[in-house]
């Protein structure tokens, strides 16, 4: 009997040391997880003030929550301040280090009076415009000299659900276990309540125009920069979508860049979503921007 119950302890007992170890080696494997917060108007947004290595990649979010370094509401003396509004594609999907991100490269510029680039990361995975418009309504454009919008033509059905965040793609906490987290998320998948809210249908189109309008207030002007899909970048017609966002932008006086012009498919790490060298060829796609190209820069 004494027998049988040392044998059962030390199973446990091992039991107990492989579940801790898989969960360091898991830990060391996946990082933390950039966790969000819930908004009544956005949805969702980064949390602040975070720095994470999520599988490799590094995230770090300021006190706004952005993908950006630490910012003042009040711009600083001698800079000039763009903000750069988009969802994965600006934020730079779950594959690209802080240091690569097409906004931090823009922040290493200044222009040829001498101005420092200050580069604001307005960004979050599957935002669309509402959820953009929702953002510029709550903080304004923070003394901005320039914007720059980027979307591609799926985002016009983007649509806020008004709904509490997916906790198992945009987390608000750390979870206790990881490994067990990512078991359960795996069990789960995206099965929580996201019954239809009446203002969700046509959300994204009824607020481009609102969003093209604050973009154009801010004072050296803005622009739309249309990214492409792969399959668009091979079709030798744009889309309809990409016609209406083109017109919207057009109707409130704002620019139009087409991202094609400088970034090819082999940029791509799936259909939408850029490398690293993809980010530094966006970087060059903003700097055609003329409220940037206004003015020569130079890095």
């Amino acid at each position: 009997m004494q027998r049988a119950a040392t044998l059962a302890g030390l199973t446990i007992g091992a039991l107990v040391v492989l579940l801790v170890a898989a969960e360091i080696a898991f830990r060391l494997t996946a990082g933390e997880r950039l966790l969000y917060r819930a908004d009544p108007a956005m949805e969702y947004a980064p949390q602040p003030d975070q720095s994470v290595v999520q599988r490799g990649v590094s995230f770090e979010t300021n006190a706004w929550g952005m993908r950006s370094p630490a910012v003042l509401r009040d711009k600083p003396e001698g800079a000039f301040r763009v903000l750069v509004l988009g969802d994965s594609v600006v934020f730079g999907h779950t594959n690209i280090n802080q240091a690569d991100l097409a906004t931090t490269r823009l922040s290493t510029l200044e222009l040829g009076d001498g101005r420092k680039i200050e580069t604001l990361n307005i960004s979050a995975p599957s935002w669309g415009p509402g959820n953009l418009l929702a953002w510029l309504e709550t903080n304004s454009l923070l003394g901005a000299d320039a914007v720059a919008v980027v979307l591609s033509s799926h985002d016009l059905d983007d649509d806020r659900t008004f709904a509490p965040p997916n906790r198992a793609i945009y987390p608000q906490r750390q979870p206790l276990f990881a490994m067990g987290d990512w078991v359960m998320r795996q069990i789960s998948g995206d099965r929580e309540n996201t019954s239809a809210d009446p203002r969700s249908a046509g959300d994204a189109r009824r607020s481009l125009p609102a969003l093209f309008q604050q973009a154009s207030n801010a004072p050296a002007g803005a622009c739309l920069v249309l990214h492409s899909t792969v399959d668009e970048l091979f079709s030798l017609t744009p889309s309809t979508e990409i016609g209406e966002l083109r017109e919207t932008a057009v109707a409130a006086g704002l620019d139009i860049v087409h991202a094609r012009d400088l970034i090819d498919s082999s940029s791509y790490v799936d259909g939408i979503h850029l490398s690293a060298e993809g980010q530094a060829n966006l970087a060059k796609v903003l700097m055609a921007c003329p409220a940037l190209a206004g003015g020569p820069l130079r890095g």
